[in-house]
Parts: structure tokens; sequence; C-alpha cells
């Protein structure tokens, strides 16, 4: 039995000599795996359907193995400037694996398959995304992944912030000094985290970003992924971490 669905390609994992793994992010079934068999040895199957970033049709069906089998996969839109510099290029890798990595198989989640769309038509545009911008992004896919950062109010003791206050992945974001261990930082920092979560990624442009805020949500992410993102050691490079 055959099923289709809208996607993104977010990532691919080579096996043995002619096959793929291919990630893709859905809107009706989360991340969805699937194997693409001769993916590696015919580009005629399946063309530039496979890059990275590209929005597709897909249709699959159960295979031989653990994974259905990709059948076809149709290309809908395709990142061009996305490709043409490598800041770019590290910006799209990046928001594919985030988003990958806080999705999940079999559950939908149309805002962050949405909200991956709307990243990648940033990088389209003719100004690149900035800091802001990047962590706005991580700050919207926590929220529509269920993982909501505590930015404004201590989830420990339930009083706003102010001042000095630490940020700790494990007690879900900013803490009181007082309420657990964490790194310090001051709560305007993540007063404009939470400013840059309810604004869209096309309006964040003029937001001034603090540099203690910037990796506290990568950080963040990474520490709910349970597993380092591949893509982010280039980011740290490119944004000098």
């Amino acid at each position: 039995m055959e099923h289709g669905a809208d996607a993104i390609v977010v990532g691919r994992v080579d096996v043995g000599d002619a096959d793929r793994i291919m990630r893709f992010l859905t809107a009706d079934h989360g991340r969805l795996d699937l194997m693409a068999r001769g993916a590696r040895t015919s580009r005629k199957r399946f063309g530039p359907a496979l890059e990275l970033g590209t929005r597709v049709f897909v249709v699959w069906r159960r295979g031989r193995g653990d994974l259905p089998s990709l059948d076809r996969c149709d290309p809908i839109a395709m990142p061009r400037r996305a490709r043409e510099g490598y800041d770019r290029v590290v910006l799209l890798a990046y928001g594919c694996e985030l988003a990958y990595a806080l999705s999940a198989a079999g559950q939908g989640n149309e805002k962050l398959f949405r909200l991956l769309l709307a990243w990648l038509d940033l990088l389209e545009a003719d100004a690149e995304p900035g800091h802001a911008a990047r962590v706005a992004f991580e700050a919207k896919a926590l929220t529509f992944s269920g993982l909501t950062p505590a930015l404004t109010r201590c989830p420990v003791c339930g009083e706003p912030f102010e001042g000095e206050v630490r940020f700790d992945p494990e007690a879900g974001g900013g803490v009181h000094l007082g309420c657990g261990p964490g790194k310090v930082v001051d709560a305007t920092v993540l007063a404009v985290l939470d400013t840059l979560r309810r604004t869209a990624l096309a309006d964040v442009g003029p937001i001034e970003l603090p540099k203690a805020g910037r990796w506290l949500l990568a950080d963040f992410v990474e520490h709910h992924h349970r597993a380092r993102m591949r893509s982010r050691a280039l980011l740290d490079t490119m944004e000098g971490a």
C-alpha cells in the first residue's frame, strides 16, 4: 500500500554502496525516514529532489527491511540562494537538522513544518539571516515541539525574573539564583529571547540580540536532543562562538 505526503528533505545517511536513508519532515507524519534504494548509484531515479532543504511530494510503501521504501520524490521547491554562499549553506543545514531533532516519528506537527518553510524562505531573501533570526527559529521550534523554555518566570518558585538569573536546560530554562544551578545571565537577555520567540521570522531583523543570549537555546536544543548536532560545529565557527 502506498502513502504520500508533502515533505522537506532534512537529512540523509549513506547505507552500503548504493542506498541512502533519506530523512524528511512532514506536517502529518512528523519525521519520516525512508530507504532510497539505488540513490547513490543512479542520479536519474530521484534527480535533484533529494537535496537538503528541497520541498517535495514523497510516495512510499512498506519495504523489505525495517524502513519503508521511497518510491517517488517529486520536487515542489528547491533552495537556490541558500546554496550560493557558505554562511547560508550552514544555516540551511542547521535549520534542517534542528527541525529533525525536535520532531518525532508518527507525530504530526504542522507548526514545525511551516516554521521550517519560513526559515527556508528567509534564506532565499536578499538579506542573510543574522544571529537574532537564528535564535528566533530555535525558540519557535522548541515551542512548537512542546519544549518552551522558561524565559520570563521561574519554573521553580513561579516568580517573574529580574536582575541576574541562571539558565539551566535541565530545569527548563531560566531559574532564580537561589532556585537552581546554571549559567548566570541578566534577566533582560531572557526577555529578548522571549521577544524573539513571539516575533515572526520575517520581522526579527531590527531586534538586537545580546551576545550572552546567542547560544543559550542552541544548548537547550542539544540537551533535549541528547546529542551534539553535527551542523553546530560549522555554526560555531561561522558565528565565532
